[in-house]
C-alpha cells in the first residue's frame, strides 16, 4: 500500500466490478449497432471508418451519445483503477491513469466533433483516443508488474498487440494513399472516395484497434478481483490474529 494523489471514488468492489464491464460493453456495443445502421443504411463504400457512421439519423445518435456515455464511464473506470490497485511501479501507475483519462475525454470529443462538419478537430481527438489509449495499455504492463493478475496480464498484453498492430497499419495503408492525389477542393465524400484503395486496408484494422482497447479495458477486471480477494484474506487472517487468546 502507497499514499495516492487525489479522492477515492465512493465505489464498493462490486461497484468497480460493474464500472469495469460498462467501461468497454457500452463503446463495445456502440460500434457495433452504430456500424450496423451504417451499413443496412446507404454506405458511401464498403469497408468504411468508423467515424463515417456518425452520420444525420439514429446511427448518429447512437454513435454520440454511445461513446459519449462510454468515455464518461472509462475516465471514471481509470481514475477508479489508480486508486483501486496497487502497482509494483507507483509513478508510472500513476502517469498511465493520466493517460488513460486523457485517451477517454478524447473519445467523448471525438463523439462530438464528427468528421463531417469538424474533420481537423475530429482528426486530433481521434488520435489522441487511439494513441492514449494504445499507450494507456502499454505502460500499465510495467507499472503493475507482480501486482496484476496471470489471466489480466495476459489479456493486456494480447489487447496491446491488437491495437498496436491496428493502429500502425491503418495509419500506414491510409496515408501514403491520402497524399498521394491533391484533395484541394474536394468534399469529404469525394475524398473517402479516392483513398478508398487505403481505405480498404485502413478501415478493418481501425476495428481491430478499438477491439484491441476494448480487451485491454476487460482485462482489468481480473486484477481488480484478485487484488480484492487478496486484500480480504489479509483482513480475515488478522482480524482471526487479533481475536486469539494471549498466552499467559
Amino acid at each position: 500500500m502507497y499514499p495516492r494523489y487525489g479522492r477515492r471514488l465512493p465505489l464498493s468492489h462490486q461497484n468497480g466490478l460493474l464500472l469495469a464491464r460498462l467501461s468497454w460493453s457500452i463503446p463495445t456495443l456502440t460500434v457495433i449497432v452504430s456500424s450496423l445502421l451504417h451499413l443496412l443504411g446507404d454506405p458511401r463504400d464498403v469497408p468504411f471508418f468508423i467515424s463515417e457512421t456518425d452520420n444525420y439519423g439514429l446511427q448518429d445518435h447512437v454513435f454520440s451519445w454511445g461513446l459519449t456515455l462510454g468515455g464518461l464511464c472509462q475516465m471514471a473506470f481509470a481514475w477508479h483503477l489508480y486508486h483501486a490497485l496497487d502497482a509494483q511501479r507507483p509513478r508510472l501507475w500513476f502517469i498511465a491513469s493520466l493517460i488513460g483519462i486523457f485517451s477517454s475525454l478524447n473519445a467523448i470529443l471525438v463523439a462530438h466533433f464528427d468528421m463531417y462538419d469538424f474533420i481537423d478537430p475530429h482528426i486530433l481527438t481521434a488520435m489522441f483516443a487511439f494513441g492514449g489509449g494504445v499507450l494507456w495499455a502499454m505502460l500499465a504492463i510495467p507499472s503493475l508488474g507482480a501486482f496484476a493478475a496471470p489471466m489480466g496480464h495476459r489479456f493486456r498484453t494480447t489487447g496491446f498487440a491488437m491495437a498496436f498492430l491496428g493502429f500502425v497499419i491503418m495509419i500506414a495503408a491510409f496515408q501514403p494513399v491520402a497524399n498521394s492525389f491533391d484533395s484541394t477542393g474536394m468534399t469529404l465524400e469525394e475524398f473517402l472516395d479516392r483513398a478508398q484503395s487505403g481505405i480498404d486496408i485502413a478501415a478493418p484494422a481501425e476495428y481491430i484497434l478499438v477491439a484491441g482497447l476494448m480487451v485491454c479495458l476487460a482485462s482489468f477486471h481480473y486484477d481488480l478481483v484478485k487484488q480484492h480477494s487478496e486484500k480480504s484474506g489479509e483482513n480475515h487472517d488478522s482480524s482471526r490474529t487479533d481475536s486469539l487468546p494471549e498466552e499467559s
